[in-house]
């Protein structure tokens, strides 16, 4: 409407009709004043509601919402799956005897290298070394009267029937003595492999039976640990995947690979096994120390992410977001955005539809915003910069 040329026409009928007096005036003349104040009114309310609304699109602050919003920018997004693991040792065993007697000598204190083969405990075997000598002894004698039967039989003096016995003695004894052997070997305890001796059970004199451990030894050089997947990862998890292992006892970190996946599904709790393989040559992992494991199961170079709490639901379960359109600088319209949200991680969601580049999403100030609401954009930052910020 062109307000330059109306307003002097109004004007001057309204200079017209108030020169005149109102006694003069017909009923006629009073009602064509009457519609044509109504028409001017009218024409000036529309005026006016013209120029409010142009000071209002150049006025930043009235009668707008204040938002903050975040930039759209493609990044890397990776997903792990969060689980718990205890460490292992390969050569973590405790000591058995294979035999009953009283301790009779401890060769070996706790903390203490020793070496595979090394003799680290006794029993009592007396009377087992006793029969042991005794049946040495009949050996030896066996075996001259066996050897003197073997020649005559030779010179085909004596009977067959004294040779074999003489023969079949010799072997009994021999079975006799490896027996014996073996029950007085049970007697001394000794390192099955190369390690330290963690915890000694026993004391000297007192009875041990083979159910009683006698001692724990233990080869910290390599270790391992394992932890439980559930089955819905076992596409995505395999040897060989990333993985991130720390240790919040001792605040140590450790990226590795998974080293083997379980072949069979635990019917109790639906999981199957993970192993990572550990050095640990200065002994810094203890076997059952615990572990919070993270396992890469999906990683992209460059997605669309917004922050969880960005993303709501209508009533039909349908998620979206406010886009915030911009006019000018910071002024800006409200649009509703359906889109589609892939998968989720610490604080942000993967967004696979709805969302483009350079796109303001609505951050703070979204619960309280409708479609086509004016707003006016107070701070707008990254997904990026939000995360390396804390």
């Amino acid at each position: 409407m062109n307000t330059s040329k109306f307003l002097p026409v109004i004007l001057v009928f309204f200079t017209v009709f108030s020169c005149k007096p109102e006694a003069e005036k017909s009923s006629d003349e009073l009602s064509i004043r009457r519609e044509s104040l109504q028409v001017s009114i009218d024409s000036l309310s529309q005026i006016l509601a013209k120029i409010d609304a142009e000071i209002a699109e150049k006025d930043t602050t009235a009668s707008r919402s204040n938002i903050t919003a975040f930039k759209i920018e493609p990044n890397a997004f990776d997903h792990y799956v969060e689980i718990y693991g205890t460490l292992e040792a390969d050569k973590n065993a405790e000591i058995f005897p294979e035999t009953q007697g009283n301790v009779l000598a401890i060769h070996v204190k706790e903390g203490q290298k020793v070496k595979k083969g090394q003799l680290l405990l006794e029993l009592d075997g007396t009377v087992i070394k006793s029969n042991l000598n005794e049946v040495e002894s009949q050996l030896k004698f066996a075996k001259t009267v066996f050897e003197k039967q073997e020649r005559l039989w030779k010179q085909n003096i004596g009977s067959e029937l004294q040779f074999l016995e003489s023969q079949n003695n010799v072997q009994n004894l021999q079975s006799r003595l490896n027996t014996l052997r073996s029950q007085y070997n049970q007697t001394r305890i000794k390192a099955p492999f190369d390690g330290i001796i963690d915890e000694i059970f026993v004391k000297f004199g007192q009875l041990a039976a083979p159910q009683m451990p006698l001692l724990r030894l233990v080869n910290l050089d390599e270790v391992y640990l394992q932890a439980d997947v559930s089955e819905r990862h076992i596409k995505s998890i395999r040897e060989g995947s990333k993985a991130r292992l720390e240790f919040p006892s001792i605040f140590d970190t450790v990226w590795t690979t998974v080293h083997q996946t379980g072949r069979v599904i635990n019917p109790a709790n639906r999981t199957f096994r993970v192993v990572f393989r550990l050095e640990n040559p200065n002994e810094l992992y203890k076997p059952n120390l615990l572990a919070n494991v993270y396992i890469l199961d999906y990683a992209k170079d460059s997605v669309v992410t917004v922050p969880n709490r960005v993303i709501q639901q209508d009533p039909q379960g349908n998620s979206y977001v406010f886009v915030a359109k911009n006019k000018n600088d910071r002024n800006a319209q409200i649009e509703k955005r359906n889109v589609m949200p892939g998968l989720t991680y610490r604080g942000l969601t993967e967004v696979l539809d709805g969302l483009e580049p350079g796109e303001l999403v609505v951050d703070k100030g979204s619960r309280s915003i409708k479609t086509g609401q004016k707003v006016y954009v107070t701070e707008i930052s990254t997904v990026k910069e939000e995360n390396e910020n804390g």
